[in-house]
């Protein structure tokens, strides 16, 4: 089979060369091959590539602008696409296939107009009037470098292979757009077939005219390719490469099955070419570790040391990261860093660990092979003096699609379909105290989702927890949705604004004019607790509340003895609305209660599927559940497993809550050493 450099390859070298080796091998481990089609029910990028085809014919379906072809039937769909562009007229064809020098693409929609081509780079990313694709330079945005030395490599290869002119847009999500018909989303109804391949279901018969409002802009991409074409590529390589001499190396390199070998560097934080322990026990190979033992950054015997890459690297301002400034300094070991290698400010915390400190914590611990926590205990006692009875404990599941659910959202509007609800009082007593969760289609939930929130937390005055910024930042969209409905739409209107006002703060105004505010109830980040007042060695850097729950059981005797008990239940000391009996913590699950939790996706743990989420726009976290949700909304499937879904969502968000319970009393704990 030919080895072509296609799109997807491309950009790929553009993160790192390195990775065109070991991508697509089955000796390597490659922690992004997930399921196609989970990942459209995270994205929704297959749906706008369908919407996108109306807006340039009435009726793609019937008109067959598609060619048909899998992936690997190259000759096929090269061939097809030959044909249609020999028509006269104008001719619109998706999928068309161009090769030229061992690259080969298949453009998401071309238009022949006489002698030019016009090529369409569908993106599921938003877009509005203001947006800065370019530096003051001209080279692209970091934002952006990925997407638009994609449309220029698809341009050059089509140039090339056509000998005519192309044009070169990117299309784009407008975020500014407003869909004028409701249940749009349910006309692009993704599925995953018998073979495995995800496709598509359109409705029978839908015209552009039955789709509403535009929700696409095409912008302009020549006068950016050019300056991609006469720049030299950005790249970590010791030789300095032009546009079409990069393009020519890398294929060529791929084509021969050759590894590129490039520096490491803080990239390699994100790299997915790792084994887990599983993959381990089945002899796969670590793309990373090769890495890092050939370029001699370590020994093969101290790879499973703590590699700077654990190193936590949140709030170190622009420039540099720590990360990269050590390996800079040629320490790939944290145990052979230092606070200084990184560190020129010499921030201290005034409450409790500065960003700096926290950093030079976790090297200590390192240097020192401890395995204890670092606690700020009289800061941690300030803030806690602070808080007051009964304890509310609240998490969010939410979605955001590029195709909006309902009449009169945006594109990637926040939906907010599901919260749990815990409660601790001053005895200690423990309940999971409410919840909410919009199982229906095509009901718009925000409102209501408020409505039920509000009629549980105003029952005292007690402090309401969070865990980082997810809460707030919805909460203060849905006040955004509440006033811009019409007085008298909304009976409760003017009661819900003031309940989100008094739980959030937000800011008001830019530059000098810029304000903050906040509630009088306003929510406690435990996240920023944990980040001024807590560090864990079994954390490993990371500060999501997935990694810190485990840490802070294993740090805490006592919350292993407590939830290692049968005390968690309908009817047992600590009452759930979800579980008859739930043990929370076993050794066959390392101590950590999310792994007791049970698949909602074949084949996949809560853990991988939330990697999902990490480049999409304004989430991090909740994969799982979102996938789940968006299944219910647009996919037809049988009640008991719309069912079976309901109940694994209600679990998977009360165990959120509980996780903030857990670490509240593990943080007690700590305040008592």
């Amino acid at each position: 089979m030919s080895r072509y450099l296609t799109k997807s390859r491309f950009k790929l070298s553009l993160e790192c060369p390195t990775k065109l080796f070991y991508t697509r091998k089955k000796e390597y481990g490659d922690q992004n091959q997930l399921d196609l089609f989970l990942i459209e029910l995270a994205k929704g990028g297959i749906q706008i590539g369908e919407l996108a085809k109306f807006y340039f014919c009435d009726d793609p379906v019937k008109e067959q602008v598609t060619i048909v072809a899998e992936a690997f039937e190259y000759d096929a769909a090269l061939k097809e696409t030959q044909l249609r562009l020999q028509q006269k007229g104008v001719v619109v064809v998706a999928e068309a296939a161009f090769l030229f020098a061992n690259c080969f693409i298949r453009a998401d929609i071309v238009i022949k107009k006489g002698d030019t081509i016009e090529l369409y780079e569908v993106k599921a990313k938003s877009y509005d009037e203001n947006e800065k694709f370019t530096k003051s330079n001209g080279s692209p945005s970091a934002e952006w470098r990925d997407y638009l030395y994609d449309v220029a490599f698809q341009k050059w290869v089509i140039q090339n292979a056509t000998g005519l002119k192309v044009r070169a847009f990117l299309t784009l999500v407008n975020k500014d757009a407003v869909t004028s018909v409701p249940g749009l989303a349910r006309h692009f109804k993704v599925f995953k077939q018998s073979s495995g391949k995800t496709t598509v279901e359109i409705t029978v018969g839908i015209t552009r005219a039955d789709l509403g409002n535009q929700l696409l802009v095409n912008v302009p991409m020549d006068d950016i390719c050019e300056w991609i074409y006469t720049n030299p590529v950005e790249t970590d390589l010791a030789e300095t490469y032009s546009f079409e001499k990069y393009v020519r190396f890398v294929s060529d390199q791929y084509e021969s099955d050759k590894k590129i070998t490039t520096p490491v560097g803080s990239k390699c934080k994100g790299c997915e070419f790792f084994t887990t322990t599983v993959q381990n026990d089945q002899g796969l190979k670590s793309g990373i570790k090769e890495c890092w033992v050939s370029n001699g950054a370590v020994k093969e015997s101290e790879f499973m040391q703590p590699l700077v890459l654990e190193l936590w690297g949140g709030n170190s301002g622009g420039g540099k990261g720590p990360v990269q400034k050590l390996i800079d300094l040629n320490k790939y070991l944290l145990k052979n860093a230092d606070r200084l290698d990184f560190d020129s400010k010499g921030e201290q915390g005034a409450n409790g660990l500065g960003n700096h400190d926290r950093r030079e914590v976790q090297i200590a611990k390192v240097k020192s092979n401890e395995a204890t926590p670092h606690v700020e205990v009289e800061e941690l006692k300030r803030r806690m003096a602070e808080w007051k009875f009964p304890l509310h404990f609240i998490d969010f599941e939410t979605s955001m699609m590029p195709l909006p659910w309902y009449k009169g959202l945006k594109p990637y509007e926040g939906i907010a379909f599901q919260y749990s609800h815990h409660v601790m009082d001053e005895k200690g007593m423990i309940a999971h105290q409410g919840q909410y969760l919009s199982f229906e289609p095509e009901v718009f939930p925000n409102f209501e989702f408020v409505r039920n929130l509000k009629r549980e937390l105003e029952q005292d005055s007690g402090t309401i927890f969070r865990y980082h910024n997810h809460e707030n930042s919805f909460l203060r969209l849905i006040h955004r949705q509440l006033s811009k409905t019409t007085n008298g739409e909304i009976a409760d209107k003017q009661e819900l604004i003031s309940f989100i006002d008094s739980i959030t703060q937000w800011s008001e105004g830019t530059g000098k004019e810029k304000k903050s505010f906040s509630g009088a109830r306003n929510m406690v980040d435990l996240y920023e607790v944990v980040i001024r007042c807590y560090y864990s060695p079994h954390a490993k850097g990371s500060n999501s509340l997935k990694q810190i729950l485990p840490a802070i059981i294993n740090d805490f005797q006592p919350i292993r003895a407590k939830y290692s008990k049968a005390i968690y239940g309908r009817d047992l000391e600590i009452q759930s609305l979800n579980y008859d009996q739930k043990i929370w913590i076993t050794p066959d699950c390392g101590n950590d209660p999310y792994k007791t939790l049970e698949q909602v996706f074949d084949d996949y743990s809560r853990e991988e599927l939330d990697k999902l989420l990490e480049d999409m726009e304004g989430l991090a976290d909740g994969a799982t559940a979102m996938m789940a949700f968006n299944m219910l909304q647009f996919s037809e499937i049988p009640l008991g497993q719309r069912l079976k879904i309901k109940d694994a969502l209600l679990r998977y968000c009360e165990l959120d809550t509980m996780a903030m319970v857990m670490l509240y009393e593990g943080l007690k704990h700590a305040s008592t050493r």
